[in-house]
């Protein structure tokens, strides 16, 4: 583990390439479909006084970007050092531990931000962020569609259906909470109010697709208690096995 053991980059020239490139519109060369969706990872922890400016980040990427498909992931691994993050998953910190294993990296670290499964970099530097979105977007995804939802407080089932995928593929399914808001009592934090945007709460893989086949079926989840906030969405994605690209990615408001 890591508490941030790279220079935390990004600043204002970061956020300033963020805010140029996605005011204007991705340029795709090709036959690519412009704009596909793109999926955001961010590995963080309440517990890491590195994470704010990251948390905060991936908010501004949310709101200035409806490309992308954005996703909280708070990991374990800082909950024994005076604050255990409510928010935090087992789930998450495997995620994070695949990328670190697949990608040749020397151990996890926060903030951490992964843009498609294929570009990694400290999470709050706006600068690479933009050029990893502006990356990503040109590449082809393959289609994935959610249909016939229905949710109620506690419980969601839906329809998905995928493209044909060349190799083959997990498809995952996360309930995100979409907004958090935590006064951190301890740690590195301790005295400061922290927001999170859609936070995984349950991160599931319902099938594997074949190569050259293709998936339609449907999913049942429940969903969990929201803590200190409210809202869901559901984000469906393939990916190319435990820390491989991601394919395609869907995401819909419960």
């Amino acid at each position: 583990m890591e508490h941030s053991g790279r220079a935390i980059a990004g600043g204002i020239s970061g956020t300033i390439a963020l805010v140029m490139l996605l005011a204007a519109p991705y340029k795709v060369s090709g036959a690519a479909s412009v704009n596909s969706p793109v999926l955001v990872e961010l590995f963080t922890s309440e517990g890491c006084s590195s994470c704010p400016p990251a948390d905060q980040l991936l908010a501004r990427i949310q709101k200035a970007d409806p490309n992308a498909v954005v996703l909280s992931e708070h990991v374990t691994y800082w909950n024994g050092i005076g604050w255990r993050d409510p928010f935090s998953s087992q789930d998450s910190t495997e995620r994070q531990t695949n990328y670190v294993q697949r990608m040749g990296l020397s151990s996890n670290y926060t903030p951490q931000m992964v843009v498609s499964g294929r570009y990694e970099f400290v999470g709050s530097d706006a600068g690479a962020a933009a050029q990893a979105l502006h990356q990503a977007a040109e590449a082809m995804a393959v289609s994935l569609t959610i249909s016939n939802l229905n949710a109620t407080h506690n419980h969601v089932a839906f329809s998905l259906q995928t493209g044909t995928v060349d190799k083959e593929a997990q498809l995952l399914v996360v309930l995100a909470q979409d907004e958090g808001i935590e006064h951190v009592a301890n740690g590195e934090n301790g005295g400061r109010t922290l927001r999170h945007v859609q936070i995984a709460r349950t991160i599931r893989q319902v099938a594997s697709v074949k190569a050259g086949s293709a998936y339609t079926g449907t999913v049942s989840l429940d969903v969990p208690q929201a803590i200190a906030g409210e809202g869901w969405h559901l984000v469906a994605f393939l990916q190319q096995g435990p820390g491989g690209r991601i394919l395609g990615v869907s995401s819909q408001v419960l």
